[in-house]
């Protein structure tokens, strides 16, 4: 069971598909929701530093527009098993509302409408405190396939447990949504040490193994991928249909970033699958 926020921008993406995949989420979350609509325009925001009679009026036809697009999607998920709270953001600045629905919730799910996460989400998301949930434009089948990637080796820029708590919440998930998972490991072997690659992949293939096998997860099935992370993941995910994609949600400090980027934030570039991004806990 899972308390949930769903975060969608006003007016945009394929009414039915959007209702489609919120259909399953709400049945598999089994509590009460809050669903809550971005809404934002030139007009509405002028409107505040500006008395003009017509912006005014531009501004209201405009929410207006938003409410009934609310209400319209929403009008055939509500039934007696379904809580789900309506509510509007008007404002550029999500993060001013992030605190109060992340204290009331188990799981952020974002809907993209395009291939990228618009930059406004992007800031929530980098800075959710719980798991998020990130929806693009392509459908889900009957049965989810679910794709776990963990990465025990990295253990000095981030909490030792982020990849069992990784495995834990696509298990959770997978569970809800009665789905299939499975793990990969991506071994990245640079060129001035191609000529160690065997004994460099037996090093991986022994701490995956030891890593599974510790958790009790003997079960599940994992593969061990060759490359760059963010490359390899998203040629799996495409060459798989992978439906969902579940990793850590961590930045490896500035300097870094600024050069290549964390893998999260290189594979939201342009969404393949949907993405159950895990945050690193707070110290």
């Amino acid at each position: 069971m899972y308390r949930a926020t769903l975060l969608l921008s006003a007016l945009e993406g394929d009414l039915s598909l959007v209702r489609s995949k919120l259909r399953t989420l709400l049945r598999a979350v089994n509590s009460p929701c809050r669903l809550m609509i971005h809404g934002e325009s030139p007009p509405l925001q002028r409107f505040y530093l500006f008395d003009d009679r017509e912006l005014a009026a531009a501004a209201e036809i405009y929410k207006q527009q938003v409410v009934d697009w609310a209400q319209a999607l929403i009008a055939p998920l509500v039934s007696g098993k379904v809580t789900l709270e309506l509510d509007y953001i008007w404002s550029k600045h999500l993060e001013r509302e992030q605190k109060q629905w992340e204290s009331e919730s188990d799981l952020l799910v974002v809907y993209c409408a395009d291939k990228r996460v618009p930059p406004r989400f992007r800031r929530v998301i980098e800075q959710s405190q719980c798991p998020v949930l990130v929806l693009s434009d392509k459908s889900w089948p009957p049965q989810l396939s679910l794709l776990a990637a963990i990465d025990p080796f990295h253990k000095s820029d981030r909490q030792a447990n982020m990849d069992v708590e990784i495995v834990n919440q696509a298990l959770r998930l997978n569970r809800a949504l009665n789905g299939e998972v499975s793990l990969v490991h991506s071994c990245y072997v640079p060129a001035y040490m191609v000529r160690y690659r065997a004994m460099i992949q037996s090093t991986h293939q022994q701490v995956i193994q030891e890593f599974i096998s510790s958790n009790g997860w003997r079960k599940l099935n994992w593969r061990l991928l060759q490359g760059e992370p963010s490359q390899s993941l998203i040629s799996y995910c495409q060459k798989h249909r992978i439906d969902i994609l579940v990793m850590g949600l961590v930045a490896r400090g500035l300097f870094q970033r600024q050069i290549t980027g964390s893998t999260s934030e290189q594979v939201m570039e342009t969404l393949h699958s949907d993405l159950l991004l895990i945050p690193k806990e707070r110290t």
